[in-house]
């Protein structure tokens, strides 16, 4: 009996989803890891503008069948300046998902909570150079360094051109006003209701295959904290720059009651930063193609993984959105 190629895939996709569903009801596994790949994994970004909060988990893979990167709340994290310690930083739990599987969670409590952090009370200056230490039991010690760029943007200015309430878009007209445009920056919208402080993030309109080459060189991510467009050097040609973009509100809940406001920040960002985010971007829409070489994420954090990067930031004000 011959079968076609749809039933051929239907059959193997359900061998996977019962092979998958049968780990995830049993105990998990431990696979075992050879402490040489041991490593501690440190995320985060450093600026003058936002509270310094820094990420400590590992690359250790949990169960045969799923994967979670595991908080280290026992890392010590020391910020320094060149020869100066200036911190220490204090581990702030998180709180636990709840996906169902209450035994497993019961099992291994660290893997379902949401990442925790490292806080800090120190303001970091643009222009300075800052570094990580990161030491924890059973692991080799990290150290990672950025420096903090100097601001090269005014505060965007926008204007909204139309409103598609229908399709949830919004398109606007921005002019990023540069003070030097050989930096690598990263454009951000937010929207929150008129008088609340309740920020939330705009998603950026892309074309079908989600990454979008926007004069030359800029890259555009879709989802998820950091959607946004990022730009470097090559794509500005002037001190004045106009940008139309197109962005959707579908994921905020409007209400016609209610006003909303939009905004929009400019972040002059490290090459760190955007060399790691444009990775991880490529890496998202391109890494399942079969013919497509593979994406490489920088890492600059030696003895470890992940990334330190570092911004300043300028906010426009807040734009009715009627």
């Amino acid at each position: 009996m011959e079968y076609s190629s749809n039933v051929i895939r239907n059959l193997a996709a359900l061998g996977l989803l019962y092979a998958t569903s049968s780990c995830l009801f049993e105990s998990p596994s431990p696979i075992e890891i050879i402490d040489s790949q041991k490593q501690l994994v440190v995320n985060g970004h450093i600026s003058p503008d936002v509270p310094l909060l820094i990420s400590v988990t590992n690359n250790i893979p949990f169960t045969t069948a799923m994967f979670a990167l595991q908080n280290i709340p026992d890392a010590k994290v020391e910020l320094w300046e060149g020869a100066q310690k200036l911190e220490e930083g204090t581990f702030q739990p998180s709180v636990t998902v709840t996906v169902g599987l209450p035994e497993i969670e019961k099992k291994f409590p660290n893997h379902f909570a949401y990442r925790a952090f490292f806080a800090f009370e120190s303001v970091p200056e643009a222009g300075k150079s800052y570094s990580l230490k990161v030491n924890a039991s059973g692991y080799p010690s990290v150290e990672t360094t950025d420096r903090v760029p100097e601001n090269a943007a005014e505060a965007p200015t926008f204007r909204i051109l139309s409103i598609n309430r229908a399709n949830g878009l919004i398109a606007v007209e921005v002019d990023l006003e540069l003070l030097d445009e050989k930096n690598y920056f990263h454009l951000l919208f937010f929207v929150r209701t008129n008088g609340f402080n309740d920020v939330e993030q705009v998603k950026v309109v892309l074309d079908n295959e989600g990454l979008l080459n926007v004069d030359n060189n800029g890259v555009a991510f879709e989802g998820g904290l950091n959607s946004g467009i990022m730009y470097n050097p090559n794509v500005f040609g002037s001190k004045s720059n106009k940008r139309i973009i197109e962005l959707e509100y579908l994921s905020v809940i409007f209400f016609p009651e209610i006003q909303y406001e939009l905004s929009a920040e400019i972040r002059t960002i490290s090459k760190s930063y955007y060399d790691y985010y444009v990775a991880v971007i490529q890496q998202r829409y391109y890494g399942d193609y079969p013919f497509v070489t593979s994406i490489l994420i920088p890492n600059n954090v030696h003895g470890g993984l992940g990334n330190f990067s570092a911004f300043t930031s300028r906010k426009s004000g807040w734009v009715d959105l009627k």
